[in-house]
């Protein structure tokens, strides 16, 4: 009888699953491990299974293609753990499909044996495919389509069954990976992805008049050119100040960090924190890469945990559907005209969509900039500089001006620049060794970002309209090597507030906190509104 071969193949495959396990960074404890969880995970393996062999009528092969597909979700798992101290999680599906159509930005950080693994993992499923010779009519032969059929629908039972498994979810990574083991982790955290946030954001009551409307149609109301501005300024609209909001690539300042690096790297910037209006660190909740948890969090006010299974990617649901109210939405309601200018594709985290929703009247992405305004692999900061300086010149004396610049020049991997020995050593006091090319290369961006930051206030000061700047950065850089030698920084970003002609109120204050708390401690800060 077939029925032995069938069963027999998918328990070993469920097996192997479990053993694969062992090769999960981090290493996985399973401190609340019992029936139930090993009960997920083999129909969840049980499923894949019984459909490829409904599939393919092929039993080794489905048993093969099952594991292999587990294990390439674990190399791949892996290597976003080595770069961003973080294991895969359901979200991150969206990374597959940007693999290829964004390979610079990803494929690199598999590393070689990463991407030799999953190549080797796909010619043994294609030469499978070809050999195996355990074919089964599961379609004519009443046994095998009927235990075929009871595999498929007692998986699926069970998975119904025990769904209640994602109230075990923290959203502490490292707790529930550790609770529940990789796949059944990965299951708990999609079937929290199904459900919509249950959040509101801090600007539907800043909204003027709408402050009981409800969030699906609040950016509708937001349009009303009419609103009362008078609010925020004793002198209306015309005296609104320009609000520039920087969120600057991969920006910390390192030398805090590592001694040895040269206090001029940064020696404008040092100049226009000193004279900000406000300054400190904020804790981001992004870590090497996934910028737009820090920008979901800066444009909407809502904190990270509060977003419960979408967290990771907030993107992904903002571009549905579901509403929420974001700053933008709000500067709109103060008669504000607002650009985003991100040197890169429009579509890539479905900005496109989203920014849409959010109101931004004009999205100067990627198709703005031309090959001459690169400086490495990407558009450098000056010349995002010069297109925001246009713009304020432009909407001078018509429309207070809201710009969200997105840099993108820091932006890795950094290991694959090239710099010259002589130029390394001009980033540090003392000689540093090998290890340290790729923060060099870092340091050559950091000094162009302190340029830009020079002519944009230079600029600012020179024409003399009202404007107020807040400046901020997504995360830290990826820099294995270096972290090697040195050690990992905190994770937390430097910001400022710094106001052109605006007075600046009662001098600097050093203020830390989250970075959703960041635009309205901004808001407050030229407004001086209470919130």
């Amino acid at each position: 009888m077939i029925l032995p071969y069938i069963m027999g193949a998918g328990l070993l495959c469920a097996l192997a699953t479990f053993a694969a396990e062992l090769s999960v960074k981090p290493k996985i404890r399973h401190v609340k491990f019992d029936f139930k969880i090993g009960l997920i995970h083999l129909s969840l393996f049980g499923f894949i299974y019984g459909f490829m062999l409904l599939i393919t009528g092929k039993i080794i092969f489905s048993a093969m293609v099952t594991f292999l597909l587990y294990c390439i979700l674990i190399v791949i798992n892996n290597a976003k753990y080595l770069n961003l101290k973080e294991p895969l999680v359901f979200s991150d599906y969206d990374y597959f499909t940007d693999a290829f159509r964004f390979p610079r930005l990803y494929i690199p950080f598999l590393g070689v044996l990463g991407i030799l693994g999953i190549m080797t993992a796909v010619a043994v499923i294609i030469c499978g495919f070809c050999i195996d010779p355990s074919k089964v009519d599961r379609f004519t032969d009443a046994v095998t389509f009927l235990t075929v059929m009871g595999i498929e629908m007692g998986s699926l039972l069970v998975l119904w069954c025990t769904r209640d498994i994602k109230n075990l979810n923290t959203f502490n990574i490292g707790e529930d990976l550790n609770n529940m083991g990789f796949a059944v982790f990965l299951w708990s955290y999609f079937l929290a992805y199904l459900e919509k946030p249950e959040v509101k954001s801090p600007f539907e009551s800043l909204i003027v008049g709408h402050e009981h409307t409800d969030a699906n149609v609040l950016s509708e109301k937001a349009e009303d050119k009419t609103a009362d501005v008078s609010e925020l300024s004793p002198e209306g609209n015309k005296d609104l100040p320009n609000l520039i909001a920087i969120q600057s690539e991969s920006f910390f300042d390192p030398r805090e960090w590592n001694q040895n690096i040269k206090e001029e790297v940064l020696k404008d910037y040092d100049a226009i924190r000193s004279e900000s209006l406000m300054c400190g660190k904020m804790k981001v909740p992004a870590w090497g890469a996934n910028t737009i948890r820090t920008e979901f969090s800066f444009l909407t006010g809502i904190a990270p945990e509060d977003m419960k299974g979408h967290r990771f990617s907030p993107y992904q649901i903002s571009s549905t559907s579901w509403k929420i109210v974001s700053f933008v939405n709000y500067l709109k309601s103060r008669g504000y005209h607002t650009v985003c200018i991100h040197p890169y594709h429009s579509g890539f985290y479905h900005r496109d969509v989203i920014f849409k929703k959010w109101q931004f009247d004009e999205f100067l992405d990627i198709r703005s900039f031309s090959q001459a305004d690169r400086f490495g692999p990407y558009i450098c900061d000056s010349a995002i500089a010069d297109r925001m300086i246009d713009l304020c010149d432009e909407w001078n004396g018509r429309k207070p001006l809201f710009i969200f610049m997105i840099t993108m020049e820091n932006h890795g991997p950094l290991n694959l620049e090239i710099i010259s020995d002589e130029e390394v050593q001009g980033y540090f006091k003392e000689r540093g060794s090998d290890d340290f090319r790729e923060l060099a290369i870092y340091l050559r961006h950091l000094s162009n970002e302190n340029d830009m930051l020079k002519k944009l206030t230079g600029n600012f000061r020179e024409k003399n309209y009202p404007v107020s700047m807040a400046f901020y950065g997504d995360h830290v850089p990826i820099l294995p090597k270096t972290y090697a030698c040195l050690g990992e920084p905190e994770g937390t970003v430097p910001y400022f507030i710094w106001n052109g002609n605006l007075k600046s109120g009662e001098g600097r204050t050093l203020l830390y906190g989250d970075i959703q708390e960041l635009p309205i401690l901004w808001l407050k800060s030229i407004f001086n509104f209470s919130y």
